[in-house]
């Protein structure tokens, strides 16, 4: 299923996404926020990533699909997009935008998206969460996730890139 996992606002109605298959770009949405129900939005910058990933703005939803279609931008392998560094970037970012627009939804969406690449089950053993439950409860939109429960799947994923970038770079014999 094609996902939104990354989104950046560029300007105007314009956004870069990134999807979970590796494709890359930009998309712009003038079109759709021109016309009715997007015309009503007040403010373009106030979205959010749904569990589905697609893009919201208060109630108002494009698919992941959509969004393609008029993204342009390039596809890249999904391994070759993967970059410890930059994971780490977007999570410290994520982090800073939640708390200063007081919206936790922008980091859980963020740890969610690296979650899904992983897998849940690896995850949540790699952060050692006994409840699998609270784990799952804290990355579902439209939920107010529990802080320290994302800390711990955010620094697992992490940790998962490590070994798989380490696992990527070592010879085989």
């Amino acid at each position: 299923m094609l996902k939104v996992i990354d989104v950046d606002f560029v300007s105007g109605h314009t956004l870069e996404l990134t999807y979970n298959d590796g494709f890359q770009g930009h998309a712009d949405l003038s079109e759709y926020f021109t016309k009715a129900p997007f015309s009503e939005v007040k403010d373009f910058k106030h979205f959010s990533l749904t569990g589905n990933g697609s893009l919201n703005w208060s109630g108002h939803e494009l698919s992941a699909a959509t969004l393609r279609d008029i993204t342009t931008g390039s596809q890249t392998s999904v391994e070759s997009s993967f970059n410890v560094q930059e994971m780490e970037a977007v999570i410290k970012q994520a982090s800073w935008e939640s708390m200063m627009e007081g919206r936790p939804d922008i980091l859980q969406a963020v740890i969610r998206s690296y979650v899904e690449q992983f897998g849940h089950g690896q995850v949540i053993a790699k952060a050692g969460i006994k409840s699998r439950t609270s784990a799952y409860r804290s990355l579902k939109p439209e939920t107010t996730p529990n802080f320290g429960t994302l800390v711990q799947l955010g620094h697992a994923v992490i940790e998962l890139a490590k070994d798989r970038s380490v696992a990527n770079k070592e010879p085989s014999i």
